[in-house]
């Protein structure tokens, strides 16, 4: 549209009062600046000679400002916002009052936090977010699947969701009212078509060189472009790598002009071959990784063209706008969606807008003054210490839940798993307590992704206690323990002097259970101040190779289900103040020779009998009786040599 036609005047509402009259000739410049990835932002000058120009027009801190282009009869509202600076600047010119400002966007800058949110979209918590900070919310999603857990680490509301923006493939923005709006971005294709030369609409959105257009610097670039771009994950449950790609070749959704990507590349052999891969960030499931794959094409493709247009003046130019680029050459005519907007009153000059496409790339300030990061912080590349709050793990993997005293009071971990003596149905597994110390390692730095690597002592958390020093006096580790609270341990003793403790010992917190392989002695001690008990399911077998001794304090017993046997090489000898032995049928001794010695020999039966195979002989020091209701004598029967009967 010719210049001709375009006449607008900025209108400035500063607490619910429109300026007019003086108070709006004070204004003497005037710009309202729009860019990926930061809340708009505006700026008024006014002159001010006489240093009362702020109380004129109220301006303070925290008033609600309202920004119209009217141009006759059309009022095309540019930014609802408030105030969140003032400045007076004097030179050689004159002297100036400034009020800055930002749309409510900048509420979501203002406060960092540490939070966890659990199996919810990036739209919901998009959703939560605005409410807590106050700011309006517009169109909000839908945004595909749920977070199992995701955490604001340490950053402001604003980072946070511009990582879930870049994660579900959608743009943040405030319209004009002061919305907020969190939607996939326009298509350049919903552009106007171009108009015919000889029949040119009057359209805004159709960006004509040598007219609409006062300045174009427009780029294409095979920099940085790629075939096609994989992001790749780990899947803890499935034990298995995470992997998705997406094509980069095709033109962007935000730019349709007379080249692409892939055309491009296309002279640079062999570039089929040519791919980017993401690792930065751990990803925990398919859906997530083509998410991220998907939107590290769409950065990429963003960059390959690039805009930036001056153009007279018009209000209706603001990111996520489609326009339509024509008459500056091939191959940069085409469609476009903008993504940044600059509008500048300034008395004498009139009014103009300049126009970026630069895709998701930030080009504002605030965007180069990141170092060319994500932008999101909270990356925490370190470890870190924390306290466990929770042990009950689900699963049954030794998983804890951690708190960060140092982070925040109240933000609490997912279920982190701890470092073990891992292996498939082995290895071991030793969890930390309730409220003990650990170490933390982070995945890449993400928060979100801690590891507990181990556990600390402190000033209240001290070793487990133990009758041998952790070191002597000349600094030698004499014991390494493996203990837990109630001081159940295994120690690993190597005391080379002193009492000379070496080898490995089991004991009990009470100490009223200790088996102790005594290096030092070469000798197994079990020390039980209860019971002990030896249980084989089949056999159980004790050797000595020298001598095997049994005590007791009280009776020993000894039962079988079968028979008993005791074998002796030389000698078997028992010995007690009454030795009886007893068989419910039958007691069998047997000895090429069996001596009995008594001081008396008492044998009786309800029936005795004595049977030799040869000689049977009977010898007393004194009288020797035999007596019997009968006595059957068989055989030849002497006396002193002479048969008697």
């Amino acid at each position: 549209m010719p210049e001709a036609t375009r006449s607008h005047v900025l209108e400035v509402s500063i607490n619910g009062a429109v300026l007019r009259g003086d108070d709006a000739l004070l204004l003497i410049e005037g710009w309202v600046d729009f860019a990926a990835g930061v809340p708009g932002a505006f700026q008024l000058t006014f002159r001010d000679e006489d240093r009362e120009a702020l109380q004129l027009v109220g301006a303070e801190i925290g008033a609600p400002v309202v920004l119209t282009a009217v141009s006759g009869p059309q009022r095309t509202k540019l930014l609802t916002g408030e105030i969140t600076g003032l400045e007076t600047d004097y030179d050689g010119q004159g002297s100036f009052s400034i009020v800055r400002g930002y749309d409510a966007g900048h509420r979501l800058l203002r406060k960092k936090r540490v939070a966890g949110y659990r199996g919810m979209s990036a739209a919901l918590i998009a959703q939560q977010l605005l409410q807590e900070a106050g700011v309006a919310a517009g169109k909000i999603g839908p945004t595909p699947g749920t977070y199992p857990y995701i955490t604001q680490a340490g950053v402001s509301d604003w980072d946070f969701l511009c990582r879930l923006a870049d994660e579900n493939n959608v743009v943040m923005s405030v319209d004009a009212e002061g919305k907020f709006q969190f939607a996939p971005a326009k298509r350049a294709s919903g552009a106007p078509a171009a108009s015919s030369p000889l029949s040119p609409t009057d359209n805004p959105l159709e960006l004509r060189g040598g007219q609409e257009v006062k300045r174009c610097r427009s780029t294409v670039t095979a920099s940085d472009q790629v075939a096609r771009v994989e992001v790749r994950g780990w899947d803890v449950s499935a034990k298995s790598a995470l992997t998705a790609k997406s094509p980069a070749e095709a033109a962007n959704k935000g730019a349709l002009i007379g080249t692409t990507p892939g055309r491009a590349l296309a002279g640079f052999k062999p570039a089929k071959k040519i791919e980017l891969a993401r690792t930065d960030t751990p990803f925990d499931n398919q859906r997530q990784v083509k998410q991220a794959a998907d939107a590290l094409a769409d950065d990429v493709t963003g960059a390959f063209a690039e805009v930036e247009v001056c153009v007279h003046g018009e209000p209706k130019l603001r990111p996520g706008v489609a326009v339509t680029l024509t008459d500056v050459g091939k191959p940069f005519e085409g469609k476009y969606t903008v993504t940044g907007a600059r509008h500048l009153y300034a008395a004498g000059s009139g009014y103009e807008t300049w126009v970026t496409v630069t895709g998701r790339q930030w080009r504002s300030f605030y965007g180069l003054a990141s170092g060319g990061g994500d932008g999101y912080g909270g990356r925490l590349p370190s470890v870190a210490n924390a306290l466990v709050t929770d042990v009950q793990d689900p699963l049954r993997q030794g998983r804890v839940k951690l708190k960060f005293p140092w982070l925040d009071d109240k933000y609490i971990s997912d279920w982190t798993r701890t470092v073990q003596y891992g292996g498939t149905q082995g290895g071991g597994l030793i969890t930390p307590s309730v409220n003990d110390e650990v170490l933390v390692a982070f995945d890449r730095g993400a928060l979100d992704h801690p590891y507990v690597i181990g556990s600390l002592y402190n000033g209240r958390d001290k070793p487990s206690r133990g009758d041998v020093q952790y070191y002597d006096k000349l600094g030698r580790v004499v014991r390494r323990t493996l203990a837990d609270r109630a001081n159940n341990r295994l120690d690993l003793l190597d005391q080379p002097t002193m009492r000379r403790k070496r080898g490995v010992r089991l004991s009990t917190g009470d100490e009223k259970l200790t088996v102790h392989l005594d290096r030092t002695k070469t000798e197994i001690t079990v020390d039980s101040k209860g019971a002990v008990s030896i249980t084989g399911g089949t056999d159980v077998t004790i050797k000595a190779g020298r001598s095997l001794s049994i005590q007791a304090g009280g009776p020993i017993s000894m039962r079988s289900g079968g028979a008993i046997t005791m074998t002796a090489a030389t000698r078997f000898q028992t010995t007690a103040p009454t030795v009886g032995i007893t068989g419910s049928t039958t007691v069998s001794i047997k000895g090429a020779t069996t001596d009995v010695k008594s001081t008396l020999v008492s044998l009786s039966g309800g029936a005795v009998n004595v049977v030799s195979a040869a000689a049977l002989s009977l010898q007393a020091t004194a009288a020797v009786s035999i007596r019997g209701a009968t006595i059957p004598l068989l055989g030849l029967v002497t006396a002193n040599g002479k048969p008697v009967i």
